[in-house]
């Protein structure tokens, strides 16, 4: 509840009306049908605003989640290291611990001794420095190497500016991957000329059968004409010839 008894003024349009008194205030924030919103109360005299208060408090939910979203949260990430390790190996555990880097993460290095590996000091330190070289453009040495039992380590920290987080590859459609997954499978392309080429047998091997069995069937629908039958006095008919 807004106790003072004047307070700058800004309307539901936001024009700035100005100092007035809170009845007259509470008074136009009735008749918008909206709330008198105190959002500046460290002023003199305090700013108000008329308002959806609902809608306001919705807003400002929504701002803050926001921030904490783009915020990024440091965690410390191990990379481990041994004396013996290959100059392959090396350059892939760097880019590994770059990738951390240009997160925002800070990087524990730790070089691991085994057996008689800790009389051989002088190759591990050069193997430790060699790695931080490699990483001298996104970091430097915020904790320098200590020795804890069997573990020499040393903490990096970011020195370039954070990779956005908020990038995401585009997700294709359900349509698109069908698309992608028929016009790359070359099987589907053998399977469909496979059927044509049955399909075209099939239509040959009926189209012949049924060449075949037409004469016979034609044959068995006609049955073969009979004789004419003798005359009355035994002499054959005039169209059957005698020898």
């Amino acid at each position: 509840m807004i106790r003072i008894r004047e307070v700058r003024l800004i309307d539901e349009n936001g024009a700035q009306v100005g100092v007035v008194e809170t009845g007259e205030a509470r008074r136009r924030a009735y008749d918008a049908g909206l709330d008198l919103v105190e959002v500046s109360p460290d002023a003199r005299p305090p700013v108000c605003k008329i308002m959806d208060y609902g809608k306001f408090k919705y807003a400002l939910k929504k701002k803050e989640h926001e921030s904490k979203r783009k915020q990024h949260q440091v965690q410390i990430k191990e990379i481990r290291l041994r004396p013996k390790i290959a100059e392959h190996d090396v350059s892939y555990k760097a880019k590994q611990a770059r990738d951390f880097l240009l997160d925002g993460d800070k990087v524990q290095v730790t070089m691991l001794f085994r057996g008689r590996e800790m009389s051989h000091m002088d190759v591990a330190r050069v193997v430790l420095d060699s790695f931080v070289k490699k990483l001298a453009d996104v970091s430097k040495v915020e904790r320098p190497p200590k020795m804890e039992g069997r573990r020499l380590g040393l903490l990096l920290l970011s020195t370039a500016p954070p990779r956005p987080h908020d990038h995401k590859p585009e997700k294709a459609t359900d349509h698109e991957k069908a698309t992608d997954h028929k016009s790359t499978d070359p099987r589907a392309t053998d399977h469909k000329e496979t059927d044509h080429r049955a399909t075209d047998r099939e239509k040959v091997t009926h189209g012949d059968e049924a060449e075949a069995k037409a004469p016979a069937k034609q044959s068995a629908a006609t049955p073969p004409e009979a004789p004419p039958a003798p005359t009355a006095d035994g002499t054959p008919p005039a169209s059957v010839k005698t020898n």
